[in-house]
């Protein structure tokens, strides 16, 4: 595990969006001089549910179960737009389908994909990693970290639902990155949403999309991101559906 990173000499309030701001500027400037992308990040950001964690659009195998995005769902589409918390989307699933018992589902057929737990043993001692969710509380229980032993090496994980604001308000992001003593701006941050990624841009995040339809070429990217490409090519896996439970089949 890393510690924490001394905060820079010439940042003197982390939090000051004014100084945040115009170091993000400046850097970007220096990244155009130089052609690259800005300052390697120090902190890895992963959401856990769709990142970390399969969504569970790719790990169950119900009959006339809803693509999210892996097709043609527009309920799902307000969820990448911001405009509907995933919470809520499954909510209303649920009302919809009596029959889907998305709590049951995410507990049974949840598991840290392969391509994470390569990719968290390439970056190890690099760069810190940090598991940041909404809430996977609501669906596992507080305890939910001790069922992915993986977890245990991640140097840190952040529920927003327990900082008091949840993705993708920026403010999330903000609360996120003091929780773990580090300049947004020093940040990667990694997502299968759109609205999310927003989010963690507008506080100066440098932010990565995790295309859920081939995690194998989204972690390569963020290796290269991190400037440890090949260090250790997460292999690629075929999607596995889990079949729940004999009692959540219609």
């Amino acid at each position: 595990m890393l510690p924490p990173p001394a905060p820079d000499a010439d940042l003197v309030d982390p939090s000051d969006r004014v100084v945040r701001r115009r170091r993000a500027v400046r850097w970007a400037a220096q990244a155009r001089t130089r052609g690259g992308d800005g300052p390697v990040p120090r902190t890895l950001l992963l959401d856990v549910g769709g990142v970390v964690i399969p969504t569970l659009f790719e790990s169950t195998a119900i009959p006339d179960f809803p693509a999210g995005p892996l097709g043609d769902d527009a309920a799902y589409a307000e969820v990448e737009a911001g405009r509907l918390q995933e919470r809520d989307y499954w909510g209303q699933l649920i009302a919809a389908r009596p029959d889907i018992d998305a709590g049951a589902l995410w507990r049974t057929c949840s598991y840290v994909r392969a391509e994470i737990r390569a990719a968290v043993a390439a970056i190890a001692g690099r760069v810190r990693v940090v598991a940041f969710t909404n809430d996977m509380a609501h669906w596992f229980g507080d305890d939910w970290p001790e069922r992915f032993t993986e977890l245990d090496h991640f140097d840190q994980v952040v529920e927003a639902s327990k900082l008091g604001v949840l993705k993708p308000a920026p403010a999330s992001f903000e609360h996120a990155a003091a929780a773990v003593g580090e300049d947004p701006a020093r940040c990667l941050f990694v997502d299968d949403l759109p609205a999310n990624l927003d989010g963690a841009a507008a506080v100066g995040m440098a932010t990565l999309h995790f295309d859920v339809r081939d995690p194998a070429a989204a972690i390569a990217r963020m290796l290269d991101r991190l400037g440890i490409a090949g260090a250790a090519a997460p292999r690629r896996r075929s999607t596995v559906f889990v079949v729940p439970r004999s009692d959540h089949r219609p």
